[in-house]
């Protein structure tokens, strides 16, 4: 049996009030002047995103029309959602939501500072 192995991934996500959107989108793009795309996501809560290059890391900057939502939030990967969903509660780690279910592929977690972090098993060497 692999070891547990838990790693960052390159995928940050911003959620945007929908208000703030393109203001945010045109500073990264337009003022930044970095590389975007816009891609179409079905989730309930987004339907579309862009992912901007900033360096190594893909910044995903989704609108939101709830302001209450919006967030930074930290993509991470592991070999052994299971597993790993058991050393995350063994360790009094906050489990966002229902603990066992999966929200779009990813369990959400939270760093003591209340940073969310989304936990998925797309484990990548």
């Amino acid at each position: 049996m692999n070891k547990l192995t838990i790693k960052a991934d390159k995928d940050i996500t911003i959620k945007i009030p929908i208000d703030l959107y393109e203001d945010t989108l045109h500073f990264y793009r337009d003022i930044l002047l970095m590389e975007t795309e816009e891609v179409l996501i079905d989730l309930p809560s987004t339907i579309n995103s862009t992912k901007v290059k900033f360096g190594d890391i893909n910044l995903w900057l989704e609108p939101i029309s709830n302001p209450k939502d919006a967030a930074m939030l930290l993509k991470i990967n592991t070999n052994q959602m299971e597993n790993a969903l058991n050393y995350l509660q063994a360790n009094n780690v906050k489990i966002i939501g229902k603990k066992n279910k999966l929200i779009g592929g990813y369990l959400r977690i939270q760093d003591p500072a209340g940073n969310t972090l989304l936990l998925t098993s797309n484990f990548i060497e």
